[in-house]
């Protein structure tokens, strides 16, 4: 039997020093670390990603450089200096979110497995300014939909179905029209009618994905592309 990974598993990146810049706008200081990873990452400069540390801290970084020997520069724009130095920080590629680590990984995570309900959407039209090709054809005119849930976490994107037409930018409900979601993991459709796991913050995974990486505590989901 495979051993899940952890957290432990995920390249670390140790940071020695850190640099402080001046306040710009909002209140936010450039804080640049430098330091060494223990082992090769995905990213290259200048990509970005996240360091995970201590109990659910994540920060969004930007690799300046990495040379041959692991060691790097890091920067990040923050109120308060996430603290980094002395300590070893997992990488997570950008790929992921952290909370996507923390609901696998941690054990006192509370999943209900419950059958999805569609719920009412808000639409609203919008024009693009650039157009996208979408199944072969030019689109710069969207509808917006967006689950009637009480946050605005969840939104989606679809082609208006006829492009010549100006998009109905009322504001509209549309009963049902949330009529899936996606596995956190895997991003299969989880459809109306079908079983899943819902956290307490309605984040969804499918029931394979459930046994495969949430039951064992297994972040191996990381590596798939």
């Amino acid at each position: 039997m495979t051993k899940p990974k952890t957290l432990e598993d995920f390249p670390h990146f140790a940071a020695t020093a850190v640099t402080r810049g001046v306040p710009g706008t909002g209140g936010f200081v450039r804080f640049e670390y430098a330091g060494k990873f223990d082992r090769g990452v995905r990213e290259t400069p200048p990509d970005w990603f996240y360091l995970l540390f201590g109990e659910r801290e994540a920060v969004c970084v930007t690799l300046q450089s990495l040379d041959d020997s692991l060691s790097a520069v890091l920067t990040c724009d923050e109120k308060d200096g996430p603290g980094l130095v002395g300590k070893s920080a997992a990488y997570l590629w950008s790929r992921w979110s952290p909370h996507q680590v923390w609901m696998v990984a941690e054990p006192l995570w509370i999943w209900e497995r419950k059958t999805f309900e569609a719920l009412d959407a808000v639409a609203e039209g919008f024009k693009s300014k650039d157009v996208s090709i979408v199944d072969g054809r030019e689109v710069k005119s969207w509808t917006k939909l967006q689950a009637v849930r009480g946050d605005d976490r969840s939104s989606r994107y679809y082609p208006a179905s006829d492009q010549a037409a100006p998009p109905n930018a009322t504001t509209r409900i549309v009963s049902g029209g949330w009529d899936h979601e996606h596995c956190e993991l895997c991003r299969a459709h989880i459809d109306a009618g079908n079983v899943g796991y819902c956290d307490l913050s309605e984040h969804w995974v499918c029931e394979a994905c459930h046994a495969r990486y949430v039951v064992p505590h297994d972040l191996a989901f990381v590596d798939e592309l």
